[in-house]
């Protein structure tokens, strides 16, 4: 017979430490928070040892409880993998996909039909919001496509989704009123940026050796609405070429890093899923088809 305490102390203490809350492994694991308290408890009970420091807001693992989970985690993390290798293949036949807005809407939607028609048995469903996603806490999310930085969570994959360049763009009207030979011409435009891309126009300006004087500039919390406004001639955009595809190939907006420019290369989109998932059907078949279109 194996000696070991409850399992349901074992999964209650993993996620508390894993999460550093009561409050937040209860949420995880559609628990209260006494149960999460009781159970761990009782695991502390059984080992003879304090695994957790209480504090009023929050809990901190003692060097024992540090030990302890050190063993614990690739215990859990190989217990994941084993139930998704022998999890019914049909099961997750229905792949639910989170992204930025403007990753959907500017890049992956015009290409979903191109999956859709590879893998007709796999049903997408797509969600989208400017917040960052935990998959260790939302397990209603097979894949998030995580944008500007890499998440670093525990039991979570991430694969970059390539190189892209951060330009500045603008419409051929504008281009035609204001001849742009050099970085110090572009001072004298509107200078347009999106929030959430981590490349500012004062990284721009520095690449190129010119001091961006201090000054607010247009700035919008979507990268779609950054290249519409650059379509418009409001301004100059500093936007990811990934963000304007449609654009640029109809000529509504026009690269200005091509022949005068030194171009900034960043990773800036990241494909993350638990490691858990990693040989599901259609997880694998999603990130084996957005790896290729993302070249």
């Amino acid at each position: 017979m194996r000696k070991l305490p409850s399992f349901f102390s074992l999964r209650a203490f993993e996620a508390a430490a894993r999460l550093g809350s009561f409050t937040l492994a209860a949420q995880e694991l559609h628990l209260t928070t006494s149960a999460i308290s009781h159970q761990v408890r009782s695991l502390e009970e059984w080992c003879g040892k304090e695994l957790f420091i209480r504090q009023t807001r929050r809990v901190t693992l003692t060097l024992q409880g540090q030990l302890f989970l050190g063993k614990l985690s690739p215990a859990f993390d190989a217990i994941e993998d084993a139930c998704a290798v022998f999890r019914q293949a049909d099961e997750r036949a229905v792949l639910a996909v989170h992204c930025a807005p403007s990753f959907a809407s500017k890049w992956l939607s015009p290409r979903l039909g191109q999956f859709m028609q590879a893998h007709p048995a796999i049903t997408l469903q797509m969600s989208t919001s400017a917040e960052p996603i935990d998959l260790q806490r939302d397990a209603a999310i097979d894949i998030d496509i995580a944008y500007g930085a890499p998440p670093h969570r525990d039991g979570v994959l991430v694969e970059a989704l390539g190189m892209e360049p951060t330009v500045p763009l603008c419409s051929p009207a504008l281009l035609q009123r204001h001849a742009i030979r050099g970085p110090l011409d572009l001072l004298e435009l509107t200078l347009i940026e999106s929030k959430l891309n981590p490349v500012r126009w004062k990284d721009w300006f520095d690449l190129h050796g010119v001091r961006l004087p201090p000054r607010a500039h247009p700035s919008f919390d979507r990268g779609s609405l950054a290249v519409a406004a650059a379509v418009d001639g409001l301004g100059v955009a500093l936007e990811t070429a990934r963000f304007a595809e449609t654009e640029l190939a109809r000529g509504d907006l026009v690269r200005l890093d091509e022949n005068v420019f030194k171009p900034i290369q960043k990773e800036m989109h990241f494909l993350c899923y638990r490691r858990g998932d990693a040989g599901m059907r259609a997880v694998k078949a999603f990130r084996e088809w957005i790896r290729t279109a993302a070249g």
